[in-house]
């Protein structure tokens, strides 16, 4: 039954790295139901509050929930099974955590005297808002004029425009790197043609202080500070709905203070 589940996934074309993720869920969870067909919502209940028990975080208690969904919903369709025990599993619950926001003066100054590789790295996180992996396997094909074609979660394509900061230091890194197909070639013992992206997490992290995310928060907050449009920021990070793109927006000591303001009882 995996295979076929696997060969449906491919089908409707889901990523590699979903496809990947969702066939380890299951496979795990044979492990302790051999019997997949057989498997009950209490069954998946009390996986799901093993895994919790065992101190699993909230996202990827969420993304087993996501996986057993899909494994279940097409075991049912596909006449595997009668029943889908899954489709009255309760959603998990994820508290949002505010990331810290990377200042601007630290990373100008990280920026101002780091060698042209990691520079690139810096400014693609922080002024295009790319996502780790999407600036980790950026080909050099992507860029047509000052845009940037990125492949993003759910091989979902979208435009981001590069500011003149980004544009002369992507074209200087083209020219340093003739010969390479991607902006941070994974070198010759590699088995990508780009660098891992954990080598990346690192290397901004050890440049700059701040992690890639935080990077990519501090740059969606300043575009909605300078725009005020919450839509055209979206589109930029690349976010399925506007409440993960607020989740993104930070205030600060000054707008929290604008807005306690606003609320100043007045007379007509």
């Amino acid at each position: 039954m995996l295979t076929e589940y696997r060969n449906h996934l491919l089908s409707i074309r889901k990523a590699p790295g979903t496809i990947r993720l969702r066939m380890l869920h299951i496979r795990k969870l044979e492990t302790v139901h051999p019997q997949l067909e057989a498997v009950t919502q209490k069954d998946l209940e009390a996986y799901l509050a093993m895994l919790t028990e065992n101190g699993l975080a909230s996202e990827s208690l969420k993304s087993y929930r996501s996986s057993f969904r899909s494994f279940y919903e097409w075991a049912s369709d596909a006449g595997e099974i009668d029943t889908d025990p899954s489709v009255k599993l309760k959603p998990v619950i994820v508290r949002v955590r505010m990331p810290r926001v990377a200042p601007d003066d630290a990373i100008i100054q990280a920026a101002s005297h780091a060698p042209l590789r990691e520079r690139a790295m810096i400014f693609l996180a922080r002024l295009a808002c790319l996502r780790l992996s999407e600036l980790t396997t950026l080909p050099k094909t992507a860029r047509t004029g000052s845009d940037l074609l990125i492949l993003g979660k759910g091989e979902k394509e979208r435009i981001v425009s590069a500011n003149d900061q980004l544009l002369d230091t992507l074209i200087e890194l083209e020219r340093e790197t003739r010969g390479e197909t991607h902006y941070f070639p994974g070198g010759a013992r590699a088995r990508l043609p780009h660098m891992h992206p954990m080598s990346v997490n690192k290397i901004i992290k050890h440049v700059t202080g701040w992690n890639p995310h935080s990077l990519r928060h501090a740059g969606a907050t300043a575009a909605y500070r300078a725009t005020r449009d919450l839509r055209a920021v979206q589109e930029f990070l690349g976010h399925e709905s506007l409440q993960t793109t607020q989740r993104y927006l930070h205030l600060d000591d000054e707008a929290r203070r604008a807005v306690a303001a606003a609320t100043t009882l007045r007379r007509a």
